[in-house]
């Protein structure tokens, strides 16, 4: 569109410059603040680890673990034979504080708004997605585990479960890709089910409903497409329809949780390298344990928040922090399901 005439002329209010061109509007602020959005700590609010306290004792807490009595027969007149039941310790060292601290110069504190509880809550969500990943990290490695072979008869190897082919399917595009995402589901349910299977054959079977399955987004996503699940037929006397309401709540009488706390590959982690996480854990989807058996959270000082001033720096200081580790306790009492 063509300029008017005069514009060259015209007195523009809040626009600065010769040609009157720089933008100097003042901002309508009304204390509208953006942040991250805000986390709580799943494994806390859930109960989904068990705490212990060493502060102001120790850096390391230990735990025992004993197993492989044996049972024998005797006849009348026969002589009865001793046997030993094993007796192996574990120990957690907690060695690494988590920490955030936040500067604020005195000069711009005293021309601005203050924002503390904002950035306060901000520290808050940050520690709670750290823990809940740590958390998530030990869970995983708990399919490494390998019992001493004093205690072999009692513990049990960790459980892997490689959903072969699963990559493939969920990667398929085009007309084919209803089919194979159903497919990829049923995958999901088949491996869980087995890992249940097992958790039976190993004498848990009595608290399977107790046991916990957070699953990763993209995974659940999937498992929405299962046609089982998703059935009317199979949803007893519900009034609602579960797949509209993006809802799995129990997958083989195990309650289910759409966790996005799982970690990639290369991704590091405060607590330090025994956290690190390989290219092979990173392709876990889900994860089935009993909270109750399966990880110790030992914990030498709690979450802790302080202001304080620096005042040869002229700054204040926001500090956030907890010393903590994660142990495995029972690791046998996890099972992890993996892309291949």
């Amino acid at each position: 569109m063509a300029d008017a005439d005069n514009k060259a002329a015209l007195t523009r209010t809040w626009w600065a410059g010769t040609d009157a061109d720089a933008d100097i509007h003042i901002e309508a602020y009304e204390g509208d603040i953006e942040g991250s959005f805000r986390a709580e700590s799943l494994f806390r609010a859930s109960g989904l680890t068990n705490f212990k306290s060493v502060q102001n004792q120790t850096n390391t807490w230990r735990g025992d673990r004993i197993g492989a009595a044996t049972v024998k027969g005797r006849r009348s007149g026969e002589k009865l034979d001793s046997a030993r039941i094993a007796n192996e310790k574990f120990i957690v060292t907690v060695d690494t504080v988590a920490y955030i601290r936040t500067p604020f110069d005195y000069q711009d504190d005293w021309t601005s708004p203050d924002f503390k509880s904002e950035y306060s809550a901000e520290h808050g969500s940050a520690h709670a997605i750290s823990f809940d990943e740590a958390h998530v990290i030990q869970l995983i490695k708990c399919g490494d585990f390998v019992p001493p072979a004093s205690l072999a008869k009692s513990f049990h190897n960790g459980i892997k479960a490689v959903m072969t082919g699963y990559a493939a399917l969920i990667a398929t595009t085009g007309s084919g890709r209803q089919a194979a995402l159903e497919e990829a589901a049923n995958l999901i349910v088949q491996e869980h089910k087995d890992i249940l299977t097992e958790f039976v054959k190993r004498r848990l079977g009595a608290g399977l409903a107790q046991t916990v399955t957070l699953i990763e987004p993209d995974a659940f996503n999937v498992l929405l497409e299962h046609k089982k699940l998703m059935n009317v037929d199979f949803q007893g006397s519900s009034a609602t329809n579960d797949y509209s309401q993006r809802r799995i709540a129990v997958l083989n009488g195990c309650r289910v949780i759409e966790a996005p706390i799982f970690p990639v590959e290369g991704s590091s982690h405060p607590l330090g390298a025994a956290f690190s996480v390989s290219a092979a854990e990173a392709k876990a989807k889900f994860v089935v344990f009993f909270p109750q058996k399966a990880l110790v959270t030992v914990e030498a000082q709690p979450m802790t928040v302080k202001v304080w001033d620096d005042h040869k720096e002229f700054q204040s200081n926001l500090d956030s922090y907890q010393m903590y580790t994660v142990g495995q306790r029972r690791p046998d009492a996890v099972g992890i399901g993996f892309s291949d």
